[in-house]
């Protein structure tokens, strides 16, 4: 039931998307968290029971159970109907997704940053890419980040033949725990904004980051999310004595097409703050992700039963709505759940 309380709003949505960041690499290799992460097959069950349509499977965590993990996820997730952009099971395959959602025809990419190579060779983690792995992850240097971006800009194009109407490209850039987008992050989502992406959501800080449009070359318009925090984590204060990396949104875009111009535009963004509580019953650990404006407004409903998780929620609450102050646009709070999907969590 990690999922139970957000899953209304998820449902809403024409198209849900979500940073896996772990693998699937089997029973068999033993399930495992940091530093190398591998979960049960269930977590994949979940993420659909939850809504999501679409997962992004680029991140630093990609090959912790090798490769064969990696392949082994990917196909996990098509079991469940879930199509993964970031990486793939061979060379040949895309590893982006191009759905068709209500008439408008949206691209979507993952790419992860590298780590510093070790003799010549790119790596993910510090795990050294042979060329074959290279060809499976989507990924981008900071030392190469030039060339990088040039091939970025070949996916956006070819994405674009392909008829994508709106391009949405998932990073997982930053740096962790910081709650600022680096020089880095900036430049590349000017020069994605340049090329033609629309929607940039970022990971991997682990804790929230700013919202803003940027501006490319051209006067391309890009929303640009440089970190949507944590969604579901153990990283609690009691681990690393920081309460941000408890805190996440649910970013939400409405996009229109005008059919006489044949162009497609962001209207409206809202934000659903999050926040993961963590509780014991009957001597083990629950975890829920709480919408936390439904959640301080029915905190019976929503398992808040003590001073301290009432006082974590709306402190979460206070961080989230700082952060997305920080750069002047309004906040649109998304809209709380009618009152027969409160009382259905009774």
């Amino acid at each position: 039931n990690n999922f139970e309380f957000i899953k209304p709003y998820l449902e809403k949505s024409h198209l849900a998307l979500a940073n896996l960041e772990t693998t699937f690499g089997g029973r068999e290799r033993g399930y495992s968290g940091y530093p190398l992460f591998n979960t049960p097959d269930a977590l994949a069950s979940g993420l659909k029971f939850a809504g999501f349509d679409v997962i992004s499977t680029a991140n630093n965590h990609s090959l912790d159970t090798g490769r064969e993990g990696l392949v082994r996820t990917l196909r996990v997730l098509e079991e469940e109907n879930l199509p993964a952009a970031g990486t793939r099971s061979t060379p040949e395959e895309k590893g982006y997704v191009i759905k068709n959602i209500e008439g408008i025809k949206v691209g979507i990419s993952a790419y992860t940053y590298e780590t510093p190579r070790y003799q010549g060779r790119r790596t993910i983690n510090g795990i050294a890419l042979s060329p074959e792995l290279e060809k499976l992850i989507d990924s981008f240097g900071y030392e190469t980040l030039e060339e990088d971006l040039q091939d970025m800009k070949k996916r956006v194009e070819r994405k674009k033949e392909e008829g994508a109407e709106l391009i949405i490209f998932y990073l997982h850039w930053g740096e962790e725990y910081q709650r600022e987008p680096n020089s880095y992050q900036e430049k590349i989502a000017r020069e994605l904004s340049t090329y033609g992406v629309d929607i940039i959501f970022g990971s991997h800080p682990h804790v929230l980051q700013p919202v803003e449009f940027v501006e490319g070359e051209g006067g391309h318009q890009t929303l640009v999310v440089y970190s949507m925090g944590n969604f579901i984590s153990n990283q609690r204060y009691e681990h690393l004595g920081t309460r941000y990396t408890e805190d996440g949104i649910i970013v939400n875009v409405t996009v229109k097409k005008d059919f006489l111009e044949n162009q497609v535009f962001i209207e409206e963004v809202s934000y659903i703050p999050t926040w993961v509580h963590r509780y014991d019953r009957g001597g083990r650990w629950v975890y829920e992700i709480l919408p936390l404006v439904d959640a301080l407004e029915n905190k019976a409903v929503f398992n808040l039963n003590s001073e301290n998780s009432i006082w974590r929620a709306q402190n979460s609450l206070e961080n989230t709505l700082s952060i997305l102050e920080s750069r002047g646009i309004p906040v649109n709070l998304e809209s709380p759940l009618p009152p027969e999907s409160i009382e259905s969590f009774k």
